[in-house]
């Protein structure tokens, strides 16, 4: 039987797309709201940044299936030996990718050759590792349930041959610089996941795309746009979405849903952030009374770093005495703002639990 591949247009869309201008408008003050509060009151934004950009690893991984949570991927990576975990693995490879990007985007412009780097770094040691990291697919293939038939699937993407060519478009597309950024991040988002251009991975490489073509137009100062969550908590939305525009080319209501997704996750990241300096100002303000000039630094640690081993702690803090930083810390524990968590009386690991509160 002959196999019905979807046949995709070349962007831009040929349908006009209009959105609602409210909704246009509320997405962009949402981000501008947040990129104001980052940018205008953090002494370090990687403080802030660093911990919800697991927690955004976390919510793309377990779209497709992956079972682990921010404080497994956290102690994971304070314990040592690690046992290796292919779900923790995949979160903390999409953590790496992100950072990758940046340094990337510093010398190239966003294209092809970036997303196989992501690609190839998203999907090493994990679930998927043997198909082809970093090349785009050579197969044809179809999206459904598990086991279902290509007669019974749900999307037929694009013939392998034709990736090339789309792909080029997605690129050339994504540089113009006449449309609304928000808008063309929600196209390039659709177009992505139905070109499926790897043989695994698209959907995570597709979501993780968003914060980063967001962040080579300038939109954001860093790519924080971490809309996974948003998109995990509305998931059969999300699909029907994306599915509405392969049946009907229903752009508007992929649009729409895309700029409440944007200004939901701008504000509820902005509620994060500000609970987040709160915590910061007032331990600052409690650790004076500790009278250690180390107290600043091993604070700083800790929200880059919510959980965290003694060894370390000792690593980042190499100015002291080894008993200088044991005192530091047992008085952190004293005054309950870190715990330990693994009863052992050597290699012990520590949890911030009320930064670990805030990021869930």
């Amino acid at each position: 039987m002959d196999i019905k591949h979807h046949k995709l247009e070349h962007l831009p869309p040929s349908e006009d797309i209009t959105p609602d201008l409210k909704s246009l408008t509320s997405a962009h003050h949402a981000l501008g709201e947040i990129k104001g509060r980052i940018t205008r009151d953090v002494i370090n934004p990687s403080l802030i940044i660093a911990p919800l950009l697991t927690k955004e690893a976390v919510a793309s991984s377990k779209i497709e299936g992956t079972q682990t949570t921010v404080e497994e991927v956290l102690k994971y990576e304070a314990e040592e030996p690690k046992k290796e975990d292919s779900d923790i693995r995949e979160v903390v490879n999409y953590r790496k990718a992100i950072q990758e990007s940046i340094e990337f985007l510093e010398k190239k412009p966003l294209g092809e050759h970036l997303i196989r780097n992501l690609h190839a770094t998203l999907m090493a040691s994990v679930r998927g590792k043997e198909k082809d990291l970093g090349n785009f697919r050579r197969m044809a293939v179809h999206l459904g349930p598990p086991d279902s038939s290509a007669e019974e699937a749900e999307y037929v993407p694009p013939k392998p041959n034709e990736i090339t060519d789309l792909m080029k478009n997605w690129v050339e597309f994504v540089h113009d610089k006449e449309m609304d950024p928000l808008i063309q991040a929600g196209i390039a988002h659709y177009q992505f996941e139905a070109i499926h251009p790897f043989m695994d991975g698209n959907g995570r490489i597709g979501r993780l795309l968003i914060p980063i073509l967001l962040y080579a137009k300038d939109v954001i100062p860093y790519p924080y746009l971490y809309i996974s969550d948003f998109f995990e908590q509305n998931r059969k939305h999300y699909y029907d979405a994306l599915r509405g525009v392969d049946r009907d080319r229903d752009w508007d209501s992929w649009i729409s849903f895309f700029l409440y997704g944007v200004k939901e996750t701008s504000e509820q990241m902005q509620d994060k952030v500000v609970k987040m300096y709160r915590l910061y100002g007032r331990l600052k303000e409690e650790l004076v009374d500790l009278n250690s000039q180390y107290s600043q630094l091993l604070l700083d640690l800790l929200f880059e770093k919510p959980i965290i081993s003694s060894k370390e702690i000792l690593k980042q803090l190499d100015q002291p005495s080894r008993q200088t930083v044991y005192n530091l810390v047992d008085k952190f524990e004293t005054q309950e703002i870190i715990y330990e968590i693994t009863g052992n009386k050597r290699n012990k690991v520590y949890a911030f639990r009320e930064l670990l509160g805030i990021i869930k």
